[in-house]
């Protein structure tokens, strides 16, 4: 019977999985990290409302 190890990459392997290959991607990737803090502020902000009952129908 075959045995399973599941291996976890070390940083420096992450590091050379994740990084962009030239500098349209390395672009593509900072703009996706910089919309995903956006979006994660903007549901920081809404979640935020919700618990001190704001009105919902103002915008950021």
């Amino acid at each position: 019977m075959a045995h399973i190890y599941e291996v976890l990459p070390n940083d420096s392997e992450i590091e050379a999985m994740t990084a962009p290959r030239n500098i349209r991607a390395a672009q593509a990737l900072q703009h996706r990290r910089e919309v995903r803090r956006r979006l994660e502020d903007c549901l920081e902000r809404l979640q935020l409302r919700r618990a001190l009952d704001l009105d919902e129908d103002e915008t950021f």
